[in-house]
């Protein structure tokens, strides 16, 4: 599940035009939400297609620039290439829910100052504490994060890399938390309306072939024929009706998963307004609240707390027929990236004398090299090294 180079340099062109031309690879990993690396080889194939430039400031920080087009201006941005509007095979549409995860994520990630604590990754996500803890992982692996170690011995994330930006200083808007409406927060508007769709065209197909299994009965090809055509006509309906009812909001609360994040709220809501002391029947009412006429089950919330406490080794008690969870943790690992992200202060923006363009003819690269040549002996300080882009 990868892109092809050229995809790649799609989605970072169409980057660098919605970005105005001008951009740091933290700008532009955050709007495309593909990784690192990825986004370097494209930018080395749009440099040799003559279709970009690169240039090194006196501070030793790295841009990227759009060439403009003959009529000196950059393109008018379209949309995006990650948007995959008829992606037509499994891989493309899980690909398509990865780059919109990871969008999500990274908007997270410059909203909070560059720095994560794997409880702002569960909070967002409703993810698992095992699955998040390897989605850290990846993040770090991708974007260049850096572990340290904060309040209470927990682990915390910085990503400086991301917080660099020529655009002042980036005011990213928090995208919701998967809890607020109780949906995958992989998913996307298009991609579960496709779902719901394609659900409806089974159970509609499912349908049609059992209404026709009476026809096969006084037909030479009755008994084993009819029987297994009625066999696909009720697999069909089943598997159509299971994922349209799914996501159906009369049926959502039945949902394990959607109990589970619903929790996760309640919890995260009252960790960090106090003690993080969580009781069953209160986050019972909290659910329901939000459920309206639907009833949900008192069990299901036990076991979605009782998931959550074991994930985040919060102790649990009972007494006077409730069942009471202490979330202690989740409000501490919420101050650790708090006390890392005042202490690292990551979010800078890139400014400065160009001193190496990759756009610059010969002429003009010499004559570049003299200019910095002469301004740093006038500031009495040794000419920077050269700090040239890959490729």
């Amino acid at each position: 599940m990868s892109r092809s180079n050229d995809e790649s340099a799609d989605q970072v062109l169409w980057a660098l035009r919605a970005l105005g031309g001008e951009a740091t690879l933290g700008d532009l990993v955050a709007v495309t939400g593909i990784s690192r690396a990825e986004t370097e080889r494209a930018l080395e194939i749009l440099m040799a297609r003559g279709r970009g430039h690169a240039r090194v400031l006196d501070r030793g920080d790295l841009t990227y620039h759009l060439e403009p087009d003959r009529d000196g201006v950059p393109a008018e941005a379209g949309r995006a290439p990650g948007e995959i509007s008829r992606p037509r095979r499994a891989s493309a549409i899980a690909l398509a829910r990865r780059t919109i995860f990871d969008r999500k994520t990274l908007r997270l990630i410059r909203a909070r100052d560059g720095v994560l604590s794997l409880a702002e990754l569960v909070e967002q996500t409703g993810l698992p504490m095992r699955d998040a803890e390897r989605e850290m992982r990846r993040l770090a692996d991708s974007w260049s994060g850096e572990p340290h170690v904060g309040l209470d011995g927990h682990t915390v994330h910085a990503f400086p890399e991301l917080m660099s930006s020529v655009h002042g200083r980036f005011h990213a808007r928090e995208p919701r938390p998967a809890w607020v409406r109780g949906e995958d927060p992989m998913d996307h508007a298009r991609i579960r309306d496709r779902r719901a769709r394609l659900g409806t065209a089974l159970a509609a197909t499912g349908a049609f072939t059992m209404a026709s299994v009476p026809l096969l009965v006084g037909a030479p090809v009755a008994g084993a024929v009819a029987l297994g055509v009625a066999a696909a006509g009720g697999a069909l309906l089943a598997t159509g009706a299971r994922a349209v009812l799914r996501h159906h909001r009369r049926f959502r609360f039945r949902q394990r998963d959607t109990l589970r994040r619903y929790a996760l709220g309640y919890v995260v809501e009252t960790a960090l307004a106090g003690k993080g002391v969580v009781s069953l029947d209160r986050t019972l009412r909290f659910i329901q609240g939000r459920a309206g006429p639907q009833p949900v089950s008192r069990a299901g919330v036990e076991a979605a707390l009782r998931q959550l406490a074991a994930d985040f080794d919060a102790p649990i008690t009972a007494e006077g027929g409730d069942i009471f969870f202490g979330f202690r943790n989740v409000k501490r690992q919420f101050l650790a990236s708090h006390l890392l992200r005042r202490q690292l202060a990551l979010g800078r923006t890139v400014s400065g004398e160009t001193v190496f363009d990759t756009a610059d003819s010969p002429e003009s690269a010499s004559a570049r090299e003299l200019d910095v040549f002469d301004r740093e002996l006038r500031l009495g300080s040794p000419p920077r090294s050269d700090n040239r882009p890959p490729g």
